[in-house]
């Protein structure tokens, strides 16, 4: 009669001939990864039950981890599809957030005509958004953790729009600021929350096409947002465009009180999607407080990431509010015609995001690249093939300086979203929100500073073409300081979830 073995051997007696110290790493042979066991079980023998790998207690213990990866490699999506439905929420109303922003950029002419200003007074209007947006980072951080994504987004989508009625209706300089710090104060929860609510609706293994999404969505704003902004503000004025971000973003708010809610108070979600979505290392009840705020805050690796992350926020950001100006100023296109111009660099970076920071990055990590190193490499790439923005100011066309603009801004598209998910891997259990808090106020903090320097800079130099070298300095410390801190071998997940990254050797 046959002998019987135990269920579970089968997959486990293929480790045997690894057993003595550690199973190792990946070879670069094609062959499938084998994963660092520590803490291995002595030489095999028959034990009564047929399983001939002994202690089958310490083996299970051991291999814990590497046996729930093979469970997470293997699970199939289920059929039930609202996890990307929340996921085009988010995007939604990241949309609508930087349509809200952008059009500061788009009327900054006509402002700049109707008040009187230079370059150096222009620069403190289009800034005002993210000195407030820059200093509610940590609280905003904190609120996400302990109130949910759904409560705060609820309050601060109304205020959008208060903001941006008030805008329109400013008779100064004065009240325009005060309506960009409201703004800023509103908007602040949004792009944490979204990362919160991505580590919370989607496994590890769809992160980055997750993340992407909504991270995306502030490229297609752009790319959508210039031209019909300045289509909006050469028929009807720079108020209507305000008018017309205010209407919008009264619509988001009560399709986002009525469609979002967490996974766990998602009543219409399917078992087998809660299911799929928790056991792949989702983050749904992780709710946090000012002690796992500290614990972050104490982390020098968090810091590290955090100040990569301003230096790309310094680059992309400079360029999303400096680049109709400089198109006008530097060849002298009309406010039409440059939104047109504006809308390319932001169309190939909302490609590249979704294609390569999204899609190719969970794919390398599903077929068994180390995850770190496919992160890092992503990551630090996107940052240097973001200095191309170096030749945009010297270009001799804006046909030209439009190709610069976009392959810079698709190297800093494919990088962002694997900035915005390494909170979610990273951050220590309920302190989703305060780390990505961290992350944007430098990086907000940095592009405050920077947009008033590249005003500056452009005033004194007389183009800008020495304050668009800067930000090639600023993204070599950028790719310097990612490239430290997401060593293959020293970084490991932190997140509350099941799911743990081995390091692979």
């Amino acid at each position: 009669m046959p002998r019987q073995v135990a269920p579970g051997c089968a997959l486990l007696s293929q480790f045997q001939p690894l057993f003595g110290a550690s199973v190792s790493g990946p070879e670069h042979s094609g062959e499938a990864p084998r994963w660092r066991v520590p803490g291995a079980p002595p030489p095999f023998h028959d034990t009564p039950d047929g399983c001939p790998l002994g202690n089958w207690s310490s083996v299970r213990a051991a291999l814990a981890p590497t046996l729930h990866q093979e469970r997470l490699a293997h699970l199939v999506a289920p059929r039930g599809r609202t996890r990307w439905a929340i996921g085009g929420l988010l995007a939604g109303g990241i949309v609508v957030n930087f349509l809200d922003r952008t059009a500061i950029s788009v009327a900054s002419s006509s402002i700049a005509d109707e008040f009187g200003l230079d370059l150096q007074q222009l620069g403190v209007v289009l800034s005002a958004f993210t000195w407030s947006y820059c200093l509610v980072q940590l609280p905003a951080g904190m609120l996400v953790d302990v109130l949910g994504v759904s409560r705060l987004t609820r309050i601060a989508s109304a205020l959008w729009a208060v903001a941006g009625l008030l805008t329109a209706v400013a008779g100064g300089v004065g009240p325009i600021i005060l309506a960009r710090l409201l703004l800023g104060v509103a908007e602040g929860p949004s792009m944490v929350g979204a990362s919160k609510a991505t580590a919370s609706w989607f496994p590890v293994s769809e992160r980055g096409m997750a993340t992407a999404l909504f991270d995306g969505a502030t490229k297609l704003a752009n790319m959508v947002a210039f031209p019909v902004l300045a289509f909006v503000m050469s028929e009807w004025g720079w108020r209507a465009g305000f008018l017309f971000c205010a209407a919008v973003s009264v619509l988001f708010t009560v399709v986002w009180w009525w469609g979002y809610r967490e996974p766990s108070d998602y009543r219409s979600l399917r078992p087998a999607e809660r299911e799929f979505i928790l056991r792949g290392g989702a983050r749904d009840t992780d709710r946090g407080g000012l002690r796992q705020f500290r614990a972050a805050l104490r982390s020098g690796r968090v810091w590290v990431v955090a100040c990569g992350f301003a230096c790309y926020g310094y680059t992309i950001n400079i360029v999303l509010t400096w680049m109709p100006e400089f198109l006008q100023r530097e060849f002298h296109v009309r406010l039409l015609q440059s939104g047109f111009y504006s809308m390319v660099p932001w169309a190939v970076a909302t490609v590249a995001e979704l294609a390569v920071g999204g899609w190719l990055v969970d794919r390398l990590i599903r077929r068994g690249r180390n995850p770190w190193a496919v992160r890092r490499t992503v990551l630090t790439g996107g940052l240097a093939l973001g200095g191309t923005i170096g030749a945009a100011g010297s270009a001799g066309s804006p046909a030209i300086a439009v190709c610069w603009m976009s392959v810079s801004l698709a190297g800093l598209a494919i990088a962002a979203p694997v900035a915005w998910g390494l909170p979610g891997l990273l951050a220590p259990p309920g302190a989703v929100g305060a780390v990505s808090g961290l992350m944007n106020f430098l990086n907000t903090a940095a592009t405050a500073g920077g947009v008033l320097l590249t005003g500056w800079l452009a005033q004194v130099s007389g183009s800008f073409n020495t304050p668009f070298l800067f930000a090639v300095g600023v993204l070599a410390v950028g790719v310097a300081l990612y490239w430290g801190a997401l060593r293959p071998g020293t970084v490991r997940d932190s997140g509350a979830g099941p799911v743990r990254e081995l390091d692979r050797v």
